[in-house]
């Protein structure tokens, strides 16, 4: 098993070899910057241009999830793994903490702030690589099918207003994949089997995370 860390240790990789078999999956898990998350920025009335939007994915800091994908794609481990990908499938997953740009569309700006947003975390990932996105391989229609994994417990935010603010709630956890061999047949998302109780009176719950699950079943061409 090889290992990597990026320079931001935003990313991690391993290869894994499965079991009674030869064969290996080069796997990549994100945990992208979680600061000036865009959705906040996008609901609120005082922004009037898409610029303010996106600087928060690439501040002068450069500590933003576009330079943590763009510094994933300099790291040569990973380069690499994209490269083997017809030979080695490849999975990157993660806690991204930004919205999709398959997701903020013209037909469903109204419940975005009104906006339109090519996020750049998602779309330089998958252009430069040609990574697909398996929930929105299988769900293409983000309409109908919004796969929402933030949050299940943060659906309404604000202690100060006891709860009453609306929290923008969006997919921002994902499953990647590139491979012939690989195929998506079933993705879902998954947050126990009990109600869930909303902050602050989530103590309790059964489950214990504040993102949905995303989990992807493939079919695997030996």
């Amino acid at each position: 098993m090889k290992t990597s860390v990026t320079a931001s240790n935003a990313a991690f990789g391993a290869k894994i070899k499965l079991r009674n078999s030869n064969k290996l999956i080069s796997f990549w898990c994100l945990h992208l910057a979680y600061l000036s998350y865009g959705p906040y920025a996008a609901n609120n009335k005082q922004v009037t241009k898409l610029k303010q939007i996106l600087r928060g994915e690439n501040p002068e800091a450069g500590n933003g999830r576009q330079n943590n994908i763009e510094e994933l794609l300099k790291v040569p481990e990973f380069a690499k793994a994209v490269e083997m990908a017809d030979e080695i499938p490849l999975i990157v997953s993660g806690d991204l903490n930004t919205p999709s740009h398959l997701d903020w569309i013209e037909e469903n700006k109204d419940i975005h702030g009104g906006w339109v947003v090519q996020w750049p975390a998602t779309y330089i990932l998958q252009t430069k690589t040609g990574l697909i996105d398996s929930f929105r391989e299988i769900y293409p229609n983000p309409i109908k099918s919004p796969g929402i994994t933030w949050s299940t417990i943060n659906q309404f935010s604000g202690s100060e207003w006891d709860y009453t603010i609306p929290e923008p709630l969006d997919r921002i956890d994902y499953i990647f994949y590139k491979s012939k061999q690989l195929k998506p047949i079933n993705t879902f998302i998954y947050a126990g089997n009990q109600e869930l109780q909303q902050i602050p009176n989530h103590s309790k719950n059964d489950y214990p995370s504040d993102h949905f699950a995303l989990i992807t079943d493939f079919s695997y061409n030996l």
